[in-house]
């Protein structure tokens, strides 16, 4: 294993990887903290529960530990961190800053109510994770969606920033772009200069795309939008996958051209008004870059392995080939005859780059990382054609080297130091007229369970079925997954408690029940979940192909700074099918 300890993030889970000592000898310990008891949580060294929306919370009761006892890196802190202690803001209004916070409002025993995670344990993670020699701290998709998800995210980062595990070997590493060349200029004309000057068809959030599809159908739905002539779908089909399927299906009445790009003929492409099969990803070129949580760029590239069927075509052919038949600024803008020409065009990047490697053996990997460490890099190719034939043969690009010691990696502020109470967040909570507050309000915002609706509702999704178009790859609904006896037939998850006291067997097919709509699955009784929840995997279809999707159930929350959905404020009931 490389002695790089890095945390993980799955299934919406809280990492801790301490690692004493910080030897590649030395025992990982992974811990993770999370709703339900996944896969994942059972290769984990540790598991500990907790209440839905209250991981933020829980990171907060740590870092008051950590300060309390003055367990945290106070050097890394005073030299590269700014908004630990109180503040005066550039309106000259004195704050509270992340200390003052942390202290009044997280008190271990508050933190335990709230959580369910005893004070014992808060503590003995606390300590944990300041004697590890290279800890990190992790959050998944179940933290950031919900209604504080943004702040929730920075909360558990803050540990990160107290234990000064920023860029270094082991902690967050802030990765770079690969190097590839740009594309051609566009070419605007009057046509691309006006649709420019218009406002996009769904505004953004302060904070990141958010969930860009939904904003627009929303509008479009309420007929508050400008019209629009065409949409276009690549791998998209929300009358499945989206919380909203009845706007979506409006939506596909109101516009008049609908193209869909999906190689399956999906609930969205029966939909269309024409249906162009894109390739499946062994029949075509395709690039792949890395998570922006990877440290290292990566480039990967993929040929065509296999002829493919007559009917099918690549999306990015099509738009070159449409490019090419419009004629004037458009195919000037996209001037490359197929989507491989495209990509070679990006690669003279790499080539030119004067760093990295062309992927290879451990050895290569190890020697070239090394080289690049101390300062040197020896040209593998003379000539770009040469690399272009290693590149396409190895599968891609990749720079191992991570200069730790650059500060200017430390964080992108002006200043340069990691600013735990960022100026851009606290002007757009002054717009919410004190609507939320930083490190302070982080718990999703939930008024509890109505009598009518008594269990909460988690989503999470398989990682067989992790994107929605996988599900209709019908080999894949056979592996193995959480319960290898329960195939085909989606299920939802169940404390055996719960289950009893409804009067339902492990096995019996239920209605899961919402405001918003219902849905059928088998209940499967799991003592991984929590009494009060209905765990429900998202991805998975009946064998007639009925729906099982507890997206459609949500009760449309989300999270005003980033735009992003909230999968665990919707409350449900079970009831036999």
């Amino acid at each position: 294993m490389e002695d790089r300890s890095s945390g993980i993030a799955h299934d919406g889970a809280l990492w801790f990887e301490p690692n004493p000592g910080g030897g590649s000898r030395q025992r990982r310990r992974f811990v993770q903290i999370d709703t339900r008891f996944s896969r994942t949580a059972a290769h984990a060294h540790d598991w500990i529960g907790i209440r839905p929306g209250t991981h933020a919370v829980l990171a907060l009761g740590i870092a008051y530990v950590l300060i309390r006892d003055e367990l945290f890196d106070a050097d890394f802190v005073s030299r590269h961190v700014s908004g630990f202690e109180d503040f005066v803001d550039d309106r000259g209004r004195p704050l509270e800053g992340y200390r003052s916070r942390v202290v009044r409002n997280y008190r271990t025993e508050e933190v335990s109510a709230i959580t369910g995670v005893p004070v014992e344990r808060i503590t003995s993670l606390a300590r944990t994770l300041a004697e590890g020699g290279r800890p990190v701290s992790v959050c998944g998709a179940e933290v950031m969606l919900s209604r504080n998800g943004l702040l929730a995210g920075l909360a558990v980062h803050s540990l990160n920033v107290l234990l000064g595990s920023v860029n270094r070997p082991g902690g967050v590493l802030v990765g770079d772009d690969p190097p590839l060349d740009a594309l051609v200029e566009p070419v605007l004309d009057r046509t691309s200069q006006a649709g420019l000057g218009r406002a996009p068809v769904a505004g953004a959030p302060p904070f990141g795309a958010g969930d860009q599809a939904s904003r627009f159908a929303e509008v479009m739905a309420g007929g508050e939008a400008p019209r629009v002539e065409a949409l276009l779908l690549y791998y998209a089909n929300p009358l499945s996958s989206s919380a909203r399927r009845e706007q979506w299906t409006r939506v596909l009445e109101k516009i008049p051209f609908v193209v869909s790009f999906s190689p399956f003929l999906d609930e969205t492409a029966r939909q269309a008004d024409l249906v162009l099969p894109d390739l499946l990803p062994f029949e075509r070129w395709q690039d792949a870059p890395v998570p922006i949580s990877y440290p290292y760029p990566v480039w990967g590239l993929a040929r065509p392995l296999v002829q493919p069927h007559a009917g099918g075509m690549h999306t990015g052919d099509a738009v070159l080939a449409l490019a090419k038949s419009l004629g004037g600024a458009v195919a000037q803008s996209l001037p490359y005859q197929s989507f491989e020409e495209l990509l070679k065009v990006r690669a003279r990047g790499l080539f030119s780059a004067g760093h990295g490697m062309i992927l290879g053996s451990e050895f290569e990997r190890q020697h070239h990382r090394e080289m690049e460490r101390r300062g040197w890099w020896l040209r593998e190719h003379n000539e770009f054609e040469s690399f272009w034939e290693d590149l396409v043969e190895s599968g891609g690009w990749t720079d191992l080297f991570y200069d730790d010691t650059d500060l200017l990696r430390m964080s992108r502020t002006p200043n340069g130091r990691i600013d735990l109470m960022p100026a851009a967040l606290l002007r757009v909570q002054d717009t919410q007229e004190g609507e939320r507050q930083l490190y302070v309000d982080v718990r999703s915002d939930d008024d509890g369970a109505p009598d009518e609706f008594p269990l909460r509702l988690i989503p999470y999704r398989v990682s067989t079925l992790a994107s929605g178009t996988l599900a209709l790859e019908k080999w894949l609904v056979e592996q193995p997954v959480v319960f290898p006896d329960v195939l085909w037939v989606p299920w939802v998850e169940v404390s055996p408690v719960t289950a009893r006291a409804l009067g339902f067997g492990d096995g019996s097919m239920v209605w899961v029940v919402s405001p918003r709509g219902r849905y059928r699955a088998r209940l499967k009784m799991f003592p991984g979940t929590a009494p009060e929840n209905v765990c429900a995997p998202y991805g998975l279809r009946h064998p007639d192909g009925e729906q099982a999707n507890p997206l459609r159930l949500l009760d449309g929350s989300v999270d005003s700074l980033t735009g992003l959905s909230s999968w665990s404020s919707t409350f449900v009931r079970l009831e036999r099918a």
